[in-house]
């Protein structure tokens, strides 16, 4: 039971739906971190989510629900992930891949498009470890992750739909700690991050200046029937100002914020394969700003090689 909570903790922190929107469209929490007792993870896990609404600027009001005159929007995003230990016990490297399949329409009117998105890099370090039980002392993982812009951005899109976003287009680096704790069937956990995007100057003659951001998510379940949890999370994710000057324009940009609510349901086949049902929603909790609003099911597969 303990390597069902551990499995499915290393899955609660991605958000898929993260990628749900193309002004957002970026790598999100941690996909390859190992925060369990084995020394190899591999894991996929496939998402499919819906634009459902548009959050305004900030100070520009309530969010607007699409109804069926509107553009339809949804994204489809395979992640393949693994994570090893590289020192045998507390050091760890991971790397996360997407592959993304978009869908925009109006009308009659389909625009397709499946292609790479941003590639993440992970380094973690168990900096609080666990070697005795004590109640309130949780366990705990430190981490940088690297994004990588082999996805294509807003700025460099040539689809009048933007169907051909994949990713933020800019380098990311961002650091954060991890913080589990389990009691009997409950579990809790904890994380925040915060990073630097950069800037970055395109082949279009437009430039972009760097911006901040962060994340924090709290979650916990519990687990029942000796192979099975139920749990859910609640975060926040915020980018800040990212000016873009060049072709005639010069903005000083609007921050991006966006809460995502989610619950997951989790089942451990064998000892060492954990399959994940998730769900998660951007409508419940705000405010929310400068970003579209989907809800997204996910399916999730991690195998562990113990130690």
């Amino acid at each position: 039971m303990v390597r069902l909570v551990l499995a499915l903790i290393a899955f609660s922190f991605f958000d898929p739906i993260a990628r749900a929107a193309p002004c957002c469209a970026q790598a999100g929490g941690v996909p390859s971190l190992i925060t369990g007792d084995e020394r190899i993870s591999v894991g996929a896990s496939f998402s499919n989510g819906n634009v459902i609404g548009d959050a305004p600027a900030a100070g520009g009001g309530l969010p607007v629900f699409r109804d069926a005159l509107s553009t339809r929007e949804s994204r489809s995003v395979l992640l393949l992930n693994a994570a090893s230990l590289i020192d045998g016990d507390r050091l760890q490297a991971g790397v996360s891949v997407p592959l993304q399949w978009n869908r925009i329409g109006t009308g009659s009117r389909e625009s397709n498009r499946v292609a790479s998105g941003d590639v993440s890099l992970t380094l973690g370090h168990e900096t609080l470890p666990e070697w005795d039980y004590s109640f309130w002392k949780p366990r705990g993982f430190t981490f940088l992750q690297l994004t990588l812009p082999t996805g294509r951005s807003i700025l460099e899109s040539t689809d009048p739909s933007a169907s051909d976003v994949t990713g933020l287009g800019h380098v990311a680096l961002s650091a954060g700690f991890i913080a589990l704790k389990r009691w009997s069937v409950w579990d809790a956990q904890a994380l925040v991050r915060l990073g630097r995007v950069f800037g970055r100057g395109f082949d279009s003659g437009i430039s972009t200046r760097s911006a901040w951001s962060g994340a924090f998510s709290i979650g916990g379940g519990i687990s029942f029937a000796e192979r099975f949890r139920l749990g859910g999370t609640l975060g926040m994710e915020a980018v800040s100002a990212q000016g873009v000057s060049g072709g005639g324009l010069d903005s000083a940009g609007a921050g991006r914020l966006v809460w995502n609510a989610g619950a997951n349901l989790a089942w451990l086949r064998g000892d060492d394969d954990t399959l994940i049902l998730g769900y998660s929603d951007q409508t419940l909790f705000g405010p929310a700003y400068n970003t579209s609003l989907a809800r997204t099911f996910s399916l999730s597969f991690m195998h562990r090689i113990e130690r």
